[in-house]
């Protein structure tokens, strides 16, 4: 394992970084993030003589500087006879899922939805977490069947079926 105490966070030349009390603010062309210095659990300084904290400290770091110079995509992939992204509008993701219904999903705000095709639905945000959990939300409205192979994947995700009752 690299030992992340002796390499550089390489800082690129379009985002701002500066401290202002116990606070850092970085800004950059997908928008602006601050994080506390402190660790809001235990109040103690996130830059310690703890090994763990530091290289977690220098970790988040680097995926919040990638997430704001460059953002994070994810594609998700609807496989199945009719399951598709009917329309993106005012704010709610309406998703035809094989249900007698509709599934309306609320859009945040902070993340930018595309469609290339209906069966294919792309997601950018700067923050990686946040879009994580919703994309997993998403996917709860109709999660993977491992027996036949629909439901909603990531797009390069391969799923294993199981086989079926034998006779």
């Amino acid at each position: 394992m690299k030992n992340i105490l002796k390499t550089n966070i390489r800082i690129p030349h379009n985002l701002k970084f500066f401290i202002k009390g116990k606070t850092l603010f970085l800004e950059g062309p997908q928008g602006f993030y601050c994080v506390s210095i402190y660790d809001l659990h235990s109040k103690n300084l996130l830059l310690p003589k703890n090994r763990i904290k530091l290289s977690t400290f220098f970790r988040s770091l680097q995926k919040i500087v990638s997430g704001i110079c460059l953002g994070f995509v994810v594609r998700l992939a609807f496989v199945g006879v009719g399951f598709r992204v009917d329309s993106i509008e005012s704010g709610f993701l309406k998703l035809k899922l094989g249900y007698s219904h509709f599934v309306y999903i609320r859009l945040p705000s902070f993340i930018d939805v595309f469609t290339a095709k209906k069966t294919l639905l792309i997601l950018k945000c700067n923050n990686e977490s946040l879009l994580k959990d919703f994309c997993s939300r998403i996917r709860l409205a109709r999660l993977p069947d491992v027996y036949k192979g629909k439901g909603i994947l990531y797009k390069d995700q391969k799923i294993i079926l199981k086989e079926g009752k034998k006779k």
